[in-house]
């Protein structure tokens, strides 16, 4: 029919033809649209934004909200490629839709889909506007190609655009940040940053962080502070998260110096004293590199001693005096005068602090009952802490450890599940963590019965242990010399869904007497090989549906697979449990100086 048509006539009759399918047959319209391009606007003169808005409406219609087939992408990217091809090669605008159109198509396609688009968009010579370029970017490095994601940001680059504009160093950020294989990760990242550089790129201090954050990940610590000194050098301004990922170095190289500089030069840019997160970072670091001395070391004392000059340039001290955890700390602050009360994330971490760097179990216990009194008493400041269960963890934890304090446990968890009737904030109740520090507490120091106990409050509330729940299970009973209880314990572990690991078989070696170990694993797997040839049998007599009973060679080669299998899982526990022994043992003798 349209070879006997001349072009004025065929354009109308395509632009009524177009419009009636559209309207009620989009499959009609899409085979039409298929049918006469490419070389409907250059022989028929048809108006080339009359085609792209049909072919727009046609792609929102099936991509817009709708899981389109491979079949339906496939036809809508060659429409796209037959029509550019013919009407833009080599032409530097495209319009509005066609832009809608790409980044539509990029939307909804898949790895090899996404390639071919921005293959085609660069071959054509199509030049794309800056978000359509940032979509490519977020999809490449979406899919694991950099490569691509580049060569869209040098394109970027070849335009106009402002390289420190938001969207541009977010893209960056976003490709910087991307899951690289491990093994590689840090040398991709870095290769990245180079480019970027070459490109034009000039980081600022959100993209900055992220380079800062991928040293400090790799365990490159040095150039994580290059990076920062760089930053500082050149007056860009930091911000918390650069802070907070320097604190890590500090850490890491358990340099107290360092936290002390990073705090003043937080105070420098304003960022202390106004910011509560960044002077929690502050303390949780000084507590941390405290704590990796050991229990006697003088350094605890004055780790906790440096919390509290820092939290004492800021802070109103008033909550820890009435505490009774104030210490006269090393030397003078020579901050600011402290104007502003404390948040209760910052009172609990100088608790904490006080908790795990000072003080004795007894004053511990003491501790517990003024600062439940004043949750009871809804101090304004002090009773918000108790709105999350960290603290009580942190007394559970502590007053479990010594056998003059664990009673205490009992009490601690009475007050999470019934507060006072006064307490007016919200108390946090028992978490996994709060139930597997409990059984800690009672199981290492002989007391079965409470444990055992509070297994069964855990199943009357309905809380599913973890497991790391399971394991300190296993190792207590183990710690109990009850070999039977410990490998049950283990079997519980496997039928909740979990694999024994590293921790599981170093709880079995507290049991002291091996043999007696591995006679109740055998016992456990022979139990095991019974139940299985006694379900066996039953299914044996069953006959099927169709009348037919299972040959007895076939029952035998299954039960010969269960005993397989159980015996397999013996000889695995027993080397895991070898493995363990002989890696205690080496320890030891490096330890008094014995060497193999």
């Amino acid at each position: 029919m349209f070879s006997i048509l001349d072009g004025a006539r065929l354009q109308t009759f395509w632009q009524r033809i177009m419009l009636w399918t559209l309207q009620h047959d989009h499959r009609k319209a899409l085979a039409f649209l298929e049918a006469t391009v490419p070389d409907l606007h250059q022989k028929v003169g048809t108006p080339r934004y009359a085609i792209e808005d049909a072919l727009e409406f046609l792609t929102s219609e099936y991509l817009g909200g709708h899981v389109a087939s491979m079949e339906m992408k496939s036809r809508l990217h060659g429409l796209f490629c037959r029509f550019a091809e013919a009407n833009y090669l080599g032409n530097n605008y495209i319009s509005s839709p066609l832009q809608k159109i790409i980044h539509s198509l990029l939307r909804h396609s898949d790895r090899r889909q996404a390639e071919l688009l921005y293959d085609a968009v660069v071959a054509f010579g199509l030049k794309l506007s800056l978000y359509t370029l940032t979509q490519f970017m977020h999809k490449f490095t979406g899919i694991g190609r950099p490569d691509l994601a580049m060569d869209a940001l040098r394109r970027i680059a070849d335009s106009p655009a402002d390289l420190s504009s938001d969207a541009i160093q977010y893209s960056c950020i976003k490709l910087l940040r991307s899951p690289f294989p491990s093994a590689e990760r840090y040398r991709l990242q870095s290769q990245l940053v180079t480019e970027m550089l070459e490109t034009g790129i000039r980081p600022g201090i959100p993209m900055l962080n992220a380079m800062i954050f991928n040293a400090v990940e790799a365990g490159d610590f040095q150039t994580a502070y290059a990076i920062f000194e760089t930053a500082r050098i050149h007056g860009i301004r930091r911000d918390t998260i650069t802070y907070s990922t320097l604190l890590k170095v500090a850490l890491h190289s358990l340099d107290e110096s360092l936290v002390k500089k990073i705090m003043l030069m937080a105070e420098e840019d304003g960022a202390l004293p106004r910011n509560n997160q960044l002077l929690f970072c502050l303390l949780t670091t000084i507590m941390q590199i405290a704590q990796s001395s050991g229990t006697e070391d003088p350094s605890r004392l004055s780790g906790y001693q440096l919390m509290l000059q820092i939290y004492a340039r800021y802070c109103d001290i008033s909550p820890l005096q009435e505490l009774g955890i104030w210490v006269n700390p090393l030397g003078n602050s020579g901050g600011p005068t402290p104007v502003s009360q404390p948040s209760p994330q910052l009172i609990s971490v100088m608790i904490l602090g006080y908790l795990q760097l000072c003080g004795q179990p007894l004053s511990m216990e003491q501790l517990y009952h003024r600062y439940e009194g004043f949750v009871a008493q809804n101090h304004p400041l002090i009773a918000p802490t108790a709105e999350t269960e960290h603290l009580a963890n942190a007394f559970l934890f502590t007053l479990g450890q010594n056998r003059a304090t664990f009673t205490m446990c009992s009490i601690i968890l009475r007050d999470m599940l019934v507060p006072p009737a006064s307490t007016i904030v919200k108390v946090a109740k028992p978490t996994i963590r709060t139930w597997t520090i409990l059984l800690r507490a009672y199981f290492f120091n002989g007391q079965r019965a409470a444990g055992e106990k509070i297994i069964e409050m855990m199943r009357a509330k309905g809380v599913k242990p973890n497991i790391v729940t399971m394991n300190t299970i296993i190792a207590g009973y183990a710690a109990m010399q009850d070999p039977t209880a410990a490998v049950n314990a283990m079997q519980e572990l496997e039928l909740a869904g979990f694999e024994p690991d590293s921790f599981t078989y170093k709880g079995l070696t507290r049991v002291a007497k091996r043999d007696e170990l591995l006679n109740a694993l055998r016992n456990v797997a022979g139990k095991t090989d019974q139940a299985q040839e006694d379900a066996q049998a039953t299914e044996d007599s069953t006959p099927l549906e169709n009348g037919h009973v299972p040959s007895p060679q076939a029952s035998r080669s299954t039960h010969a697979n269960s005993q397989g299998n159980s015996q397999e899982k013996l000889l695995e526990v027993s080397s895991q449990l070898h493995k363990q022994i002989n890696d205690m043992v080496k320890a030891t003798d490096l330890q008094s100086g014995h060497f193999p």
